[in-house]
């Protein structure tokens, strides 16, 4: 497909050149959310503490292809899966929506907590983007590239919870598993700023310090489940509810903004880069807990980026 998008493009008179391109990430995903509220419910030394999900960094890839000319263009994909675990232990009160009402079904005059908890997260990260651009001006060692574009992404979230607790005294013993999917789509227009510093220039060879930033306004929808499910056994009876929280489809607009800073080789065909890059949805995490209402938390995806590629 995107060999067909850059074939395309109107022909000119200025050389052309084809580029094939491969960057390899390995990315942190950032994204504040509490779980959990454990306490230890004593009047002396009392203590609250919400857990948060914290993501290890992990690896990826961005695949693509350009083409330069009197009007250059690129055409790129971004993958990354991020995921995580934490345990708890104490007293825990679920803090997502589905779990702290399932708990409310409980039998009256059981503790309204649970002692164990498991979470598991999931970030499904896939971003397309297609760039234009005229060639570069060249301010003496310094060159400069307006960018402006279309970019689409589907971003897929899951949280995973389950709660376990037991009271030999009354003979009972609950647990309830809490499903949340937050799943986004859109796309829109994107602009943004290329520049390159030239640091040393050989015959054959050169080497450039770049700084890239770019951002972006999709048209998005985010569709929200959570769905939570007790089960309450007393006396070696067991009792099952579910609770559904009713959460519409939204529609409005994402923001994101994207910054890579690095170094460039190139000798000949072949080029590399490696660098830090930065991208930033606003407003990604739509979920709701009994903690602060509804969610428009950040996604940050932040790391290295190697990128090799080859022009002919």
């Amino acid at each position: 497909m995107s060999v067909l998008l850059v074939a395309c493009l109107p022909q000119s008179g200025r050389a052309q050149s084809v580029e094939f391109f491969g960057d390899f990430l390995y990315w942190q995903t950032t994204e504040p959310v509490d779980w959990v509220l454990n306490t230890n419910r004593l009047p002396v030394d009392q203590f609250v503490n919400y857990e948060t999900i914290d993501f290890n960094s992990v690896p990826g890839f961005r695949v693509g292809v350009g083409r330069e000319g009197q009007w250059g263009t690129k055409f790129y994909y971004t993958w990354l899966r991020s995921r995580a675990a934490h345990r708890a232990s104490g007293n825990l009160t679920p803090t997502f929506l589905g779990g702290k009402l399932a708990l409310s079904d409980a039998p009256a005059g059981t503790p309204p907590y649970f002692d164990l908890g498991q979470v598991e997260a999931a970030v499904d990260y896939n971003v397309l983007d297609w760039d234009f651009y005229k060639p570069a001006k060249s301010a003496g060692s310094l060159r400069l590239r307006p960018v402006f574009g279309l970019k689409g992404a589907w971003i897929n979230q899951a949280f995973d919870s389950a709660f376990q607790g037991q009271w030999p005294d009354a003979a009972l013993t609950k647990s309830v598993t809490e499903r949340i999917r937050n799943r986004f789509w859109g796309i829109g227009p994107k602009i943004g700023l290329e520049s390159g510093w030239n640091v040393w220039q050989g015959e054959k060879c050169k080497i450039r310090f770049t700084a890239d930033f770019s951002t972006a306004y999709l048209l998005g929808h985010w569709t929200v489940t959570d769905v939570a499910d007790l089960t309450t056994t007393v006396d070696s009876v067991p009792t099952m509810s579910r609770r559904l929280v009713p959460i519409a489809g939204r529609e409005f607009g994402a923001l994101t903004f994207q910054a890579t800073v690095g170094i460039h080789l190139t000798c000949r065909r072949w080029s590399a880069m490696a660098g830090y890059e930065l991208n930033d949805w606003l407003n990604q995490c739509q979920l709701f807990d009994d903690a602060t209402g509804p969610h428009n938390n950040d996604l940050l995806l932040q790391g290295l980026t190697a990128r090799l590629s080859f022009r002919f």
